[in-house]
C-alpha cells in the first residue's frame, strides 16, 4: 500500500500565507492562518495566527512548504475562505514582506 509522505488537514486552519528561510543547518517555514474556534466548530477566527516549523530536513520542509502553498492558492479561489484572505490582505502583505 501507497502512502503519502505527508497529510494536513485543510479545516483544522485557513492558511493564508506562507514563507521560508534557510541557514546552514535549518529550514524554517513561517505561515500565517486563521484558527478553527473549536474542534468541532465550523467557525474560525477572523484574527490570523503566525507559526514557525522548524526542519532540518530539507526535502520535508520543502514538500511542508509546497503542501501550504497549494493550499493558500485552493482557499484565495473558494468563495467561502477567500474572504479571510480578503480581510486580512495589509497583514498577508506585512507578513511576506518581512518574510514572516
Amino acid at each position: 500500500m501507497i502512502k503519502p509522505d505527508l497529510t494536513l488537514s485543510m479545516d483544522d486552519k485557513i492558511y493564508l500565507a506562507v514563507s521560508k528561510t534557510e541557514t546552514d543547518k535549518l529550514v524554517f517555514v513561517y505561515t500565517l492562518a486563521c484558527l478553527r474556534d473549536g474542534e468541532k466548530s465550523s467557525t474560525y477566527s477572523m484574527f490570523p495566527t503566525r507559526e514557525i516549523h522548524v526542519f532540518r530536513n530539507k526535502d520535508a520542509a520543502d514538500l511542508y512548504h509546497k503542501t501550504i502553498e497549494q493550499i493558500v492558492d485552493f482557499n484565495m479561489n473558494d468563495q467561502g475562505r477567500s474572504v479571510f484572505i480578503e480581510t486580512n490582505n495589509d497583514l498577508i502583505e506585512r507578513f511576506l514582506e518581512n518574510g514572516r
